[in-house]
């Protein structure tokens, strides 16, 4: 490991490797004398931090994820869900500066998004936790004891809300394909967790959170050797936005319970032939109209006032039904 001292006012400074005696020599051979104190040591096998740009890159990534993780979680808990896009911090710390910031009790998710290496943190102060669990129990998302932690069950249910978080994280990012986040543990103390030497350079992002009339701040930590997979190789953040893709990117498609509710009008037409409006007031109960042939192919089913499918009339079973051929072009 290589060492490097740096005096608040002077340039870098390399130090002795006899030990942080306070003897360091400047950039420029000068031998001079510093408070030990003032001499941090840096791991040059570490990748470095961030640079001002890259941060600012992930920035524009992260305030979009807010604004759609919540609105996910505002349909799914049916209730107000809004973050404060001005509180959100990007920032790159070492694992131990990240641990020793964090203040107990606290609620800390531990994931890792395979085949992807490192281990991620999602942290919750107590007060947040209690109150999803509370909303997902069927209460008001309400709670009075604000510094316990949440018990096992509360856990399980909150799993069901980390993971909503946590695939809408992944799926912020553009450029490579991002496997599914799996939670791998819990803690309610950052000296518990052994997943990270102290100086691994970790990229954290915080931001407050806003559900119902409860406002506290949510942290997101991860190695940069997983953030690194998922931006597919860091140092293009540098290089600015990437190419707009010339497919857009769409998100899978899911069902949600609630739609088996909603009823849709279905219905199947012709266009059978134009008529003289002499020829329509003529028409009578018992009068016979003519169809062709080929209009049995040519069975258009509506649904919702909209036409959307070619398809084929007949019989299954013994009830009228359509075959559908083709989805009609809107073009």
């Amino acid at each position: 490991m290589s060492e490097v001292a740096q005096e608040e006012d002077s340039s870098p400074a390399v130090v002795s490797l006899d030990g942080l005696n306070g003897i360091v020599y400047s950039f420029d051979g000068h031998r001079k004398e510093i408070d030990p104190a003032k001499i941090v040591i840096y791991n040059f096998h570490q990748p470095g931090f961030l640079s001002q740009r890259d941060t600012g890159q992930l920035g524009v990534i992260h305030r979009k994820f807010l604004q759609d993780v919540s609105g996910r979680l505002a349909t799914f808990l049916r209730m107000d869900v809004t973050n404060d896009k001005k509180s959100l911090r990007c920032n790159t710390h070492s694992f131990k500066e990240f641990c020793d910031a964090v203040e107990p009790p606290t609620h800390l998710t531990l994931f890792q998004i395979a085949p992807f290496d490192g281990v991620g943190i999602l942290e919750m102060r107590p007060g947040m936790s209690l109150a999803l669990a509370n909303r997902l129990l069927g209460g008001r998302g309400v709670v009075n004891d604000l510094e316990r932690n949440p018990t096992e069950i509360e856990i399980a249910l909150l799993d069901e809300i980390v993971m909503i978080i946590l695939k809408e994280w992944a799926g912020s990012f553009e450029g490579g394909p991002v496997g599914t986040p799996v939670v791998v543990g819990h803690e309610a103390n950052c000296r518990f967790l052994q997943i990270a030497a102290d100086d691994t350079p970790f990229f954290v992002m915080r931001a407050d959170l806003t559900v119902g009339e409860l406002s506290e701040p949510i942290q997101l930590a991860v190695p940069f050797s997983l953030i690194d997979a998922l931006t597919n190789r860091l140092s293009s953040l540098s290089k600015g936005p990437a190419k707009a893709s010339k497919e857009p990117r769409t998100k899978p498609r899911q069902w949600r319970a609630p739609y088996a509710s909603i009823a849709v009008e279905l219905r199947a037409e012709w266009d059978v032939r134009e008529m003289a409006v002499s020829e329509v007031i003529a028409l009578a109960p018992g009068d016979l109209i003519e169809l062709p042939q080929e209009l049995i192919d040519q069975t258009k089913v509506c649904i919702s006032d909209t036409e959307e499918f070619y398809g084929t009339i007949g019989v299954e079973e013994g009830r009228l039904a359509v075959h559908l051929n083709e989805r009609i072009s809107k073009e």
